[in-house]
């Protein structure tokens, strides 16, 4: 009896793997993962080269993984298990006080010399005063919380090590998220930092330039959704953090937007509201990633360059009183030197503002600081 339930159970088994390969043979390979936010693995090409070098089999191996039914509740599901057996690291991302934060691993030298080494170069080839502001992640903020004996880059040396020696102004972003550790300024699915911690960032580089903000108690915030489920969100795995909340503190209408993404200008926005119905809403902010973007405001102040990530963004729009444009240069995209787009311009002051790991990271920064 023990023998036929056993064999029983195998065929059940069996059955059930074969219909879910079957459907995965039978329906057209999916694009894009929304969940993930990645491109998945299509049907890899056969050759024979491809067969013999081991690459077709490893390409067919990712390909079932990327396609195989259900997979977005099977990575759920696999998660959830580890969580319960005291797991905390999934995909490079930790599970900490009901957050997800990512890890910030030490940098690799030469590359961390070579951004420092642009900023100097950056520094004494224009006339204009160039700032740095680097923001630290929440992996340093909420340090306290990360699981004992965690790995993670001391962001407060590191910080002080490029400080010292960039020999431009610099902003203390860090002090400034430390001091509202307890409000919601990092978002807890998503690396970024939320329109509060944006404030904040603001507000310490505005002091630093000489130049006042709003007072936030001045501001009143709009919530656009309740269901924003971010990058770590979509790279760990993990599904049990409760969702974000994304509020915008300054009204669309306040600057004419003029966005660079085809290499002519367009009509831009300061808020686009289609990405709330898509998966990536943080894009909502001026659009998303594009090598350029141009905030019109007609107020008085000078032009500010702002070179920047994607922090940049959910922060420009607490700048707007305060110059008459916004230059929003993106080095991923955009590779005019720097030095020349600012003569063009008449800019009136730079500004580098970073994620300390996408200045740990970078490697465009040194073919624009010229």
């Amino acid at each position: 009896m023990k023998n036929l339930s056993e064999k029983v159970n195998t065929l059940l088994f069996g059955g059930f793997l074969g219909v879910f390969a079957l459907c995965g043979l039978l329906l057209p390979d999916k694009e894009f993962s929304e969940m993930e936010n990645r491109t998945l693995e299509q049907t890899p090409q056969f050759s024979l080269s491809a067969l013999f070098d081991g690459t077709y089999a490893d390409q067919t191996e990712t390909h079932l993984a990327d396609q195989f039914v259900l997979r977005d509740a099977s990575v759920a599901a696999k998660t959830a298990m580890e969580t319960l057996v005291g797991r905390h690291e999934f995909n490079g991302v930790y599970l900490a006080d009901g957050r997800l934060i990512e890890r910030i691993d030490e940098p690799e030298e030469e590359r961390l010399a070579a951004n420092i080494q642009a900023v100097q170069n950056l520094g004494q080839g224009l006339e204009v005063p160039v700032t740095l502001a680097l923001a630290p992640t929440a992996a340093s903020v909420y340090a306290d919380t990360l699981p004992k004996g965690a790995p993670s880059a001391d962001q407060d040396a590191l910080l002080s090590r490029i400080y010292d020696a960039c020999g431009v102004q610099t902003v203390d972003l860090a002090s400034a998220l430390s001091a509202h550790k307890d409000e919601y300024i990092f978002y807890r699915t998503d690396h970024h930092w939320t329109s509060l911690g944006a404030y904040y960032g603001a507000e310490a580089l505005l002091s630093s330039l000489g130049l006042e903000g709003k007072d936030l108690a001045d501001l009143t915030p709009e919530r656009v959704t309740e269901d924003f489920n971010g990058t770590l969100f979509s790279s760990s795995g993990v599904r049990t953090v409760q969702p974000d909340a994304i509020d915008l503190y300054v009204p669309q209408g306040k600057a004419q937007v003029e966005s660079w993404r085809t290499g002519a200008p367009e009509e831009g926005t300061l808020y686009d509201l289609s990405y709330l119905e898509k998966k990536d809403k943080y894009s909502l902010f001026l659009g998303g990633n594009q090598p350029l973007c141009i905030l019109r405001t007609g107020n008085p102040g000078g032009k500010l360059l702002l070179v920047r990530d994607s922090y940049a963004d959910s922060l420009a729009p607490f700048l707007l009183d305060s110059f008459s444009e916004i230059h929003l240069f993106d080095a991923r995209y955009f590779k005019q030197p720097l030095t020349s787009y600012v003569q063009q311009n008449d800019i009136d002051q730079v500004v580098l503002l970073f994620s300390l790991k996408n200045f740990l990271t970078d490697t465009d920064l040194q073919l624009v600081c010229k």
